[in-house]
């Protein structure tokens, strides 16, 4: 269910997106969706939830406090960087819920953020105590500016394609851009 409406919704948005739509691609009487979510609203809302949880579960399993900073680092913005790449959905999604005002991620983003916060500060605190990183980072700026750097790639690709030669999503260029924004996060937050 959660996979055909985060399908739908990505395609179309919320105000455009119909519960029989949705019933049909996920081969289920619609009833089944209101008897589950109560409303195409709380649906959406309910898709936005799935998805972040995919995200903070990635990102929960790239840290492992013991490694080096770098090292977690790198592992959690390549694991956030390919899960874009490869969930265009999720990108569209995002891109919808931006042009509507975020109105229901208010209600789903400050628990997710909050959680990938506790995680990157257990990074940071580790890094800032090794001295391989400023002690200070605001940590929020920073998961603002990975997410920013990473998602407008994607969300901007069909506009900026024609400015490369090379297909934006082939690996070369998945991983040339990747680079890039680890070598910007990695300037700002490492110590010399």
């Amino acid at each position: 269910m959660l996979n055909s409406a985060t399908k739908i919704f990505a395609e179309k948005g919320l105000d455009g997106s119909r519960i029989d739509e949705i019933a049909e691609d996920a081969g289920i009487n619609k009833r089944m969706l209101y008897h589950y979510y109560g409303s195409k609203e709380d649906l959406y809302t309910e898709v936005l939830r799935f998805n972040y949880d995919k995200i903070y579960t990635m990102s929960k399993n790239a840290f492992v406090l013991a490694d080096d900073p770098k090292e977690n680092v790198t592992r959690a913005i390549r694991a956030y960087f390919y899960f874009l790449a490869n969930n265009e959905a999720f990108v569209r999604l995002i891109s919808w819920e931006a042009l509507n005002g975020g109105r229901f991620a208010k209600k789903v983003i400050p628990q997710f953020f909050e959680l990938v916060e506790l995680e990157f500060d257990g990074i940071i605190k580790d890094g800032i105590k090794r001295k391989f990183i400023r002690p200070d980072i605001d940590i929020r700026q920073v998961i603002l500016s990975v997410q920013a750097l990473c998602l407008v790639y994607f969300n901007r690709r069909e506009i900026v394609q024609p400015l490369w030669q090379e297909d934006m999503l082939s690996e070369k260029m998945l991983e040339a851009r990747l680079q890039h924004i680890l070598g910007l996060i990695f300037d700002g937050i490492f110590m010399s």
